[in-house]
């Protein structure tokens, strides 16, 4: 071995473990965000390809080489049977895409290495010893620490921390700090300590410290085993108990470091890139060309390579950058109106049918080209802050067209003057018909706390990403210009240069004018967003969605967030400490049952008490090999063991204590969330999360308030009407799936059931079970409730089972007499998945795409459920469109009318209304008509209202 590093020293070689990077790439990316249109998962290799990117930027070696494991056994299996027999199986969507990446490598011109009978460390051990041999700096790219035994002068071993590029340089002088032992000492620590992950038994009690200490007392684990009667305690009598085994540990762990690869360090060079090769490999993976250029210069030297055919792989697909050169700022209503004047485009027509309630989804934007110019001289504004509803404060205001910019910035949340600001209410009502933003309802946030009025633009990108790709979610303008233009740029708060902005550049710094470069950087996403959806859009048929529902919905919801839900602090205070006292009360019952202070937070405790201690019959494993204590397991055990009064008792106590702990919980995030100033509560309602189309709400979740307990309905009693009204309305759709799915198949028993007027439920069993209504048993009812609220929802028979708790036979039998029945509904619900698989998407009545790639997915879990995804798709993105529609048709119908009540909440198919004194009945009947009318369908849409004091006594 070569003691120091010196002069001499020919290179760098960059060892990289590959399963590690690998593993790490796939884990940190979510599948169902990189995976191409046929379902090929490709979130390991596009994380492979810009993590190794990175560490070659950063490192520069000149030599290169990836280490894979082999299938089947090594000579440790041998040695130690057990060995790595705790490891779950790699996921499948990983595992199909290990010979990808080696695709890839080949084509980069990196050497990958894989020897049967050793694993990939051993080829890693082999490979830093050959670059130490020829005087090459090694570096070796790992997450096992196994690897830290290579570690010296020569060789550094560098280790990802939390985030990936936190790369720790483990060198001689950091595995001493972390570890008090050299690297040559770290394989006996590891003896001695064990290493659960590769399932290797150590000293019971002995850990680092222990493992060091007696390392640096006896200089070596074989000397330690030499004086091992001389360790006295607990941990003497371990360490003598398993004598052999750690004996045995070491070595295993031993990496062997002289295997013949066949190669020397000179072969390891990297660059020779097939382009072409390359090109067809990223393309049909559905990379970007950014992806590739950045992967291309990195593996060429920094230079991007030309193909046979003469074309730069590199260059951007659509041929536009995100360049800003011109960028002026204003203060004044002048600088603003004579900036406006040279570089806005005259509007050339007006969408004048804009958020209208005729809903066609297939409504093309080349209309609204025609009508405004194309998307090319379209203009973005956006304003930057805080948009959280209740908290809203605006730091800027952004106009971009073309490269050129002005950038308003505001002091103290205000404009600078009442003439700026009218200038800009001019502005904004004369050319909203090319106006493009990202997050339409954010944005109405932040221009009306300037008082600024922002009308409906031509083009939200972040609700057309949404619409592109509903099983995407971007949290950030950076996330999706992540995935829609392959355009991956860190998010600071302080951003790199002003003026020339090229994000494809990593050489950006950061300057004085930080935010101004920020500003900048996020209206070129926004330009180079809606120049790269709008075609989409049109191809996928969704403008008209965008147009007539989701942005005029938008509109709604900001008046929503922006009133919120009064809430009555006294009753909110008094349920969390009425909560917190009975959670105490069932803990004290569980533990006197227990007979001991067990924590019944820990799943660990609880499964020792139950399994070991009180000797239950557990129900399942869970995937780490313990004992499941969910909520469905405990009320299998308390229904199992009702007769065993210790069991039984505990079980009780323990559910009645998760149920009031988690209301108390809720009860909490409400006060939490409540603004002091006015005691409403301003959640967030979510657009663009749920892949249905349903909406969602965040800070707080106002959706998971319990709705089937007597308890968590008693919550709803907290939200009153606040001042200046005098009662609250609830307005809920019945049985609206159903409706739906029976309009959509067009069964002719299924419409006839509602139509009858009999109970609904009672009816479908009688025709179920072949018996008169009047003889349906409340069993036979509930069952077929379940059964048709299941296949709305895409429920399983063997999920049917579980949830009526009976046998899978009995649940298919119950099915098929279903089917048997409503022949219709059994042909629509086939037809939804057999044409989702030939189109690749399903749709709603109005058009909703959803994209199920992993309908032809290799892995047939993935595969089961899209299907049972796309199976439902069409029923509950049609009933979240009604619900859209109808919302808009009842703010509509509110403002027209002149009235002062106003929509506030919108929960699950049901609306909260704040009634204002005096227009009960008129509000009742303007949102039952808007919501009854909603849509046409041949099964009549039926509302339920109820008026109350408060929620709760609205409920009807």
């Amino acid at each position: 071995m070569i003691d120091t590093v010196s002069d001499e020293t020919r290179g760098t070689l960059l060892v990289v473990d590959g399963h590690s990077l690998a593993f790490r790439a796939f884990f940190a990316l979510p599948v169902e965000n990189f995976s191409t249109s046929s379902g090929q998962a490709t979130n390991a290799v596009w994380g492979f390809a810009t993590m190794l990117a990175q560490v070659i930027d950063a490192e520069k070696p000149d030599h290169l080489a990836v280490a894979f494991d082999v299938k089947g056994g090594t000579f440790r299996n041998t040695m130690l049977p057990q060995y790595k027999g705790t490891r779950d199986a790699a996921p499948e969507n990983l595992l199909s895409q290990l010979p990808i990446i080696q695709q890839m490598l080949d084509a980069l011109g990196v050497t990958y290495i894989e020897k049967p009978g050793f694993e990939g460390d051993d080829v890693i051990g082999t490979l830093a010893t050959m670059g130490e041999q020829a005087k090459y700096k090694t570096l070796v790219l790992s997450g096992d620490r196994d690897a830290f035994q290579l570690v010296d002068d020569w060789i550094t071993v560098l280790y990802p921390g939390h985030h990936f590029k936190d790369l720790k340089h483990m060198t001689p002088e950091e595995v001493l700090a972390k570890y008090k032992v050299t690297p040559a000492q770290y394989p006996d620590l590891a003896a001695l300590r064990g290493e659960t992950a590769d399932n290797i038994p150590g000293v019971p009690g002995v850990g680092d410290g222990f493992a060091a200490k007696w390392i640096n007392q006896y200089g070596s684990l074989e000397s330690i085993c030499e004086h091992a009667e001389e360790i006295g305690g607990k941990k003497g009598e371990a360490l003598r108990a398993n004598l052999d085994q750690v004996k045995l540990n070491r070595k295993v762990n031993a990496l062997v470091r002289d295997i013949d690869l066949g190669v020397s360090v000179d072969d390891l060079t990297f660059g020779g890139i097939d382009v072409d090769k390359l090109n067809e490999l990223f393309s049909s993976l559905e990379f970007g060309s950014r992806t590739k250029s950045r992967v291309l210069k990195t593996f060429n030297g920094g230079v991007a390579p030309k193909s046979n055919g003469g074309t730069g792989v590199g260059e951007n697909g659509n041929g536009k950058g995100i360049e800003i050169s011109d960028v002026e700022h204003a203060q004044d209503a002048e600088t603003l109106n004579t900036w406006v004047a040279k570089h806005l485009p005259n509007p050339t027509g007006v969408l004048t049918d804009a958020g209208n309630d005729e809903s066609d989804g297939r409504f093309s934007i080349d209309h609204a080209l025609r009508c405004n110019g194309d998307v090319e001289h379209s203009w973005v504004i956006n304003a930057s802050g805080n948009a959280k509803p209740g908290r809203v404060t605006a730091n800027a205001i952004t106009l971009q067209h073309g490269d050129a910019v002005l950038v308003i910035e505001i002091r103290g949340n205000a404009l600078p003057d009442a003439a700026l600001r009218d200038a800009l209410n001019d502005i904004l009502a004369k050319y909203a018909g090319a106006m493009v933003m990202h997050g339409y309802k954010e944005q109405l946030h932040l221009f009306a706390s300037l008082g600024i009025s922002l009308p409906q633009p031509l083009f939200d990108t972040k609700l057309a990403g949404y619409l592109v790709q509903p099983d995407f979610h971007a949290d950030t303008l950076e996330q999706a210009a992540a995935h829609f233009l392959d355009l991956h740029v860190e998010e600071k708060k302080e951003e790199a240069t002003q003026g020339l902005l090229d994000l494809d550049d990593d050489t950006n710094t950061v300057g004085e004018e930080s935010q101004t470069s920020t500003l900048l950087q996020h209206v070129g996403i926004i330009a180079e967003l809606a120049r790269t959806l709008a075609p989409q859009l049109d191809q996928r048929e969704q403008f008209g969605l965008l147009r007539s529902l989701e942005l005029p919905v938008s509109r709604v919801l900001y008046g929503m967030e922006s009133q919120g839900a009064k809430v009555d602090m006294h009753r909110l205070d008094t349920m969390r400490d009425t909560f917190a006292a009975e959670a105490r009360q069932a803990q004290e019952i569980a533990w006197d049952f227990a007979g001991t202070n067990v924590n019944l937070q820990s799943p660990k405790q609880l499964g020792k008490l139950l399994f070991e201690d009180m000797g239950l019959k557990p129900t399942k494993r869970t995937k780490t090999g313990g004992y499941t204590t969910n909520a469905d397991a405990l009320q299998k055990l308390y229904f199992n063991y009702a007769s065993d009064e210790r069991a039984s008792g505990f079980l009780g106590a323990l559910l009645k204590h998760r149920e009031t702990n988690k209301l108390k919980q809720i009860v909490a995030t409400l006060i939490d969330a409540t603004n002091p100033s006015d005691e409403r509560i301003h959640t967030t309602f979510e657009q663009t999360v749920a892949a249905t189309g349903r909406l969602s709400s965040v800070d707080p979740n106002l959706q998971n308030i319990p709705n089937r307990n007597a308890a968590g309905r008693e919550i709803r009693s907290a939200f009153v009407p606040g001042e200046g009204f005098e009662s609250l309305m609830s307005c809920d759709y019945s049985q609206v799936e159903l409706r739906i799915m029976a309009h959509l198949s067009g069964d002719e028993s299924l419409i006839e059931a509602f139509k009858s007027g009999v109970d609904f439920h009672k009816y479908v069993a009688s025709l179920v079970h072949g018996v008169p209504v009047d003889q349906i048993t409340p069993d036979q009812r509930s069952h077929v409730k379940a059964m048709s609220y299941g296949l709305a929802y895409g429920l399983s028979s063997y999920g049917l089972a579980q949830q009526l708790k009976i046998r899978p036979s009995e649940a298919d039998a119950l099915k098929a007499k279903y089917f048997a029945t409503f022949g219709k509904v059994h042909d629509f619900l086939e037809s939804c998945v057999s044409r989702a698989r030939e189109l690749g998407y399903t749709e709603t009545m109005f058009g909703r795409r959803r994209y199920f790639p992993a309908l032809r997915s290799t892995n047939r879990a993935a595969r089961d459920a899209a299907e049972r995804a796309a199976l439902n798709a069409p029923i509950q993105g049609s009933a979240a469109d009604i619900m859209k529609i109808a919302m808009i048709r009842a703010s509509k119908a509110l403002a027209d009318a002149g009235m002062n009540s106003r929509i506030i909440l919108q929960i699950h198919d049901e609306l909260v209304v704040e009634i204002a004194p005096g227009e009960t009945e008129q509000v009742t009947a303007l949102v039952r008509d808007a919501m009854e009318n909603a849509v046409h369908l041949d099964v009549p849409l039926d509302v339920s209202t109820g008026v109350g004091a408060d929620w709760q006594l609205a409920a009807h």
